[in-house]
């Protein structure tokens, strides 16, 4: 089978969180590519709607901090063949200035919100023995950040139930991976990415010289959700310019 084909993800159903920007607008873009049927999901109603437009897909609103709107959302997305688990909130303050709301919605949608959709989502793939669910983690989990303490926390939470799903799902069909990328030009990072000397300091870090883009993030996105990963469960792919290694 050509690689092109093992890319193909025509008919098949995509659930792609915060799809209204960033990473998630990539990816829809770049999964409509592949012939994917779109489900495109966000807080965000008016820039997710639009965004579902341009990609003939459906638009649905959710708030991922609250468990009754995230059971609404797997219950009207249906049957997915893949879910991109998304959505998320980056609080970029010192810890000590960090509050304690603050500190819990941190934790409520980058780690419960989502490990609650994977649950409900990889329900019916495990009954169906088919599927893949591909989260969006960081590369704050490995190394830290300044300003990032609780996301960094949150997001290491989702590497490993990405490896514990993944050892319970692998005998039904189920694949479970984590996406880890370093700091890209985003509406959610850019101005902590360019601005100030934590911005110049991470930068220098960075072996290849540059930030990413949410392009190239979407791009593997569609490669681990593709059948050409097809022997690939549990693992965290760290897309970040080398910056955990620098």
């Amino acid at each position: 089978m050509s690689l092109t084909r093992e890319l193909d993800l025509t008919g098949r159903r995509v659930l792609i969180t915060g799809a209204a920007n960033g990473f998630g607008a990539a990816m829809a873009q770049r999964f409509h590519e592949a012939g994917a049927r779109l489900i495109l999901a966000d807080i965000e109603e008016q820039p997710v709607t639009a965004v579902a437009a341009k990609y003939n897909a459906e638009a649905l609103f959710f708030d991922q901090a609250d468990l009754a709107s995230v059971d609404r959302l797997a219950t009207q997305a249906g049957a997915v063949d893949i879910l991109i688990n998304n959505a998320g909130v980056l609080v970029a303050k010192p810890l000590l200035e960090t509050s304690l709301e603050e500190m819990r919605r941190t934790i409520d949608v980058d780690f419960v919100g989502a490990l609650r959709l994977l649950q409900q989502v990889g329900r019916g793939m495990v009954e169906r023995r088919r599927g893949v669910i591909l989260s969006i983690g960081s590369q704050t989990a490995f190394c830290g950040g300044e300003n990032r303490a609780v996301y960094a926390a949150a997001k290491a939470a989702i590497i490993q139930i990405t490896k514990a799903a993944a050892v319970e799902w692998g005998p039904h069909g189920v694949r479970v991976l984590c996406l880890a990328p370093g700091r890209s030009l985003t509406r959610m990072t850019v101005q902590t990415t360019q601005e100030g000397k934590s911005g110049d300091r991470g930068l220098a870090r960075v072996p290849l010289g540059r930030w990413g883009t949410a392009d190239e993030v979407a791009k593997m996105a569609l490669f681990l959700a593709s059948d050409a990963a097809s022997y690939v469960t549990g693992e965290t792919l760290i897309a970040d310019g080398g910056y955990v290694h620098g």
